[in-house]
């Protein structure tokens, strides 16, 4: 806390002190002090205390049109993705399995560098934001199996967050939105929206704390259960969750002794899912 910065108005001009050890942590510090400072949370939503979740209150969804159609294992096709309404900008991750990522068609004002194809997840993301209204894309796939696109493509928040912005009418204040694609067939479309989803702690293997993050497609009460190979249960909490991205920070107190391969499981009334994780 008695660190002085040598230039107030540019506070990485020298490396400044970003640890504090502490001598027997088991009894009180009452004179340490310390200022904490919060890092690359750029859209305000890290979780900074351990054992709690984030809440997301958006303000509608933005859904992207999609034309419903059969495709046959090696064909290759073009899919343009349609926001149905304006909004200043959108991000999220698209899962396509059974599709490969030929090219992207960039809509007006976007370039390439506004998209990540992830061949290996099965995934491409896309990210985009503007001053005037976001407009939509197109893609090239090509088919490595058959189906309907509306089961085999599908968002995710896997690895680019899924959700939309639209400035209100004041021009100052953004409000969030959900996303979610419509596919278009005959009278009655189908529209999915993110699902229920785990994802991969971070950090992993991890030594003194991770985070478990998961996303509820509504809210619900959900059980999350850490357990060992053996299936010993090690850690369990039971509580009701908001809609969209929650996260649950684990550490050291909580595991104990426990260390290697363990597996983690999240259960809500719509479903469960579970993953592995190491500890160091």
């Amino acid at each position: 806390k008695n660190y002085v910065f040598p230039n107030p108005s540019n506070p990485f001009q020298e490396i400044f002190p970003e640890t504090k050890e502490i001598v027997d942590p088991q009894t009180h510090q009452m004179y340490e002090d310390f200022v904490g400072v919060k890092t690359g949370d750029v859209n305000g939503n890290a979780v900074t205390n351990s054992l709690s979740s984030t809440e997301d209150r958006t303000a509608g969804t933005l859904t992207f049109d999609v034309e419903e159609r059969v495709v046959e294992a090696g064909e290759t096709f073009l899919v343009e993705f349609r926001p149905a309404e304006a909004s200043t900008g959108y991000q999220f991750t698209l899962y396509h399995p059974g599709l490969q990522v030929v090219d992207v068609r960039p809509g007006g004002g976007m370039s390439a560098d506004n998209f990540g194809i992830f061949p290996q997840e099965q995934s491409m993301t896309a990210s985009y934001f503007s001053t005037k209204s976001a407009g939509g894309f197109a893609v090239t796939f090509r088919a490595t199996n058959s189906g309907s696109l509306s089961r085999m493509l599908s968002l995710s928040s896997r690895i680019t967050r899924a959700e939309a912005y639209r400035v209100e009418t004041d021009g100052t204040t953004p409000e969030l939105l959900d996303i979610a694609l419509r596919f278009n067939s005959g009278e009655t479309p189908v529209v999915a929206g993110v699902g229920l989803e785990l994802y991969q702690n971070q950090p992993n293997p991890w030594t003194n704390r991770t985070r478990l993050g998961f996303h509820l497609p509504e809210p619900s009460e959900a059980v999350l259960t850490i357990f060992d190979e053996a299936g010993t249960v090690l850690f369990s909490r039971t509580e009701t969750y908001a809609h969209g991205y929650n996260a649950i920070t684990i550490d050291n107190t909580v595991l104990n002794t426990a260390s290697g391969l363990m597996f983690y499981k999240l259960e809500t009334p719509k479903g469960s899912a579970v993953r592995r994780m190491i500890k160091m």
